[in-house]
């Protein structure tokens, strides 16, 4: 009798180019190998010192592989969530070369274009498919592929914030769900609906500028929010249909700022947890590291 071959799931090492800090993951042999880094002071400018940081934060989980992947993001990346004519992924592709000026702005030639369908949940029509459309500039993307070359890592793939979250907190966010990601200087805002998402955000809000709240909550807070709300509102405009969101996830370095839960809870009305990168029992307990998480588990099941 011949045994199945059981295929080996891909490694990767997730590096979550932050603004305070450069965050690593990997899950290896049943368990999560992580590690975080301060960021340097002129982030993605000062390439020698984020060369460096992205090095020192490989190094320090141990992993002794090469294969990295890392997020695209910032002002310049867009994002568009599509329904299309149910079709096949060759269909689609040739498809999208002639559409893609529709859903982008003008100078779309000078960026890196690519797409993902996404899984149909329950708010998909019939005959209809969720595509994801995303667009960084060129030089952004040669420039990653650069600083991870020079760090000692093999950039396999870029990935998108929002899909990398949904990853990472996916037990979390079941049902329908608003990830609240606060970093240093940005938050990222995810729709989900069972695991998928739906619109994304970001808004110029970070932790640094969340003071601890009183009673009432800091202005940055009742500002953060106010964004919550235009999101949701936005979206329904958009989609034509009803969202209503079961819980807030938190992730990111500010998840933990205290108070924060509650004050959302209180003016949401939305039960609020604190995301668990990887999963209950993966082993990841801080909610910073959910973008690395998301990255590392690209295209596997733990």
């Amino acid at each position: 009798m011949r045994w199945p071959r059981l295929r080996r799931q891909p490694q990767y090492l997730g590096i979550d180019l932050g603004t305070t800090a450069v965050k690593a993951a990997v899950y290896c042999d049943r368990q999560w190998l992580t590690a975080s880094v301060p960021a340097p002071q002129g982030g993605l400018a000062d390439t020698q010192a984020m060369v460096a940081a992205v090095a020192e934060a490989a190094s320090r989980t141990g992993w002794r592989g090469r294969r990295a992947v890392t997020a695209v993001s910032g002002e310049r990346v867009i994002v568009r969530y599509l329904r299309l004519p149910r079709m096949t992924p060759e269909e689609l592709k040739s498809g999208m070369a002639y559409e893609i000026e529709n859903y982008l702005p003008t100078g779309a030639q000078d960026m890196v274009v690519d797409w993902a369908i996404l899984d149909a949940g329950p708010g998909t029509a019939a005959g209809q498919m969720p595509v994801l459309l995303a667009a960084a500039p060129r030089e952004q993307v040669t420039s990653l592929y650069q600083l991870f070359h020079a760090a000692g890592l093999d950039l396999v793939a870029i990935d998108l914030l929002p899909l990398a979250l949904c990853r990472a907190v996916g037990e979390d966010a079941r049902g329908t769900a608003v990830i609240m990601d606060l970093g240093g200087r940005w938050t990222n805002l995810v729709l989900v609906r069972e695991g998928v998402p739906l619109f994304s955000r970001t808004v110029a809000i970070g932790a640094g500028e969340l003071s601890r709240p009183g009673v009432t909550g800091s202005s940055g807070q009742m500002e953060l929010v106010q964004e919550v709300r235009r999101t949701l509102e936005f979206y329904r405009s958009q989609a034509g249909t009803a969202f209503n969101p079961e819980r807030l996830v938190l992730s990111g370095g500010g998840a933990g700022l205290d108070g924060l839960g509650d004050y959302c809870r209180q003016e949401l009305g939305l039960a609020v947890t604190t995301a668990r990168p990887g999963g209950a029992g993966a082993g990841i307990q801080d909610p910073a590291l959910a973008v690395a998480a998301g990255l590392a588990i690209r295209g596997r099941i733990i």
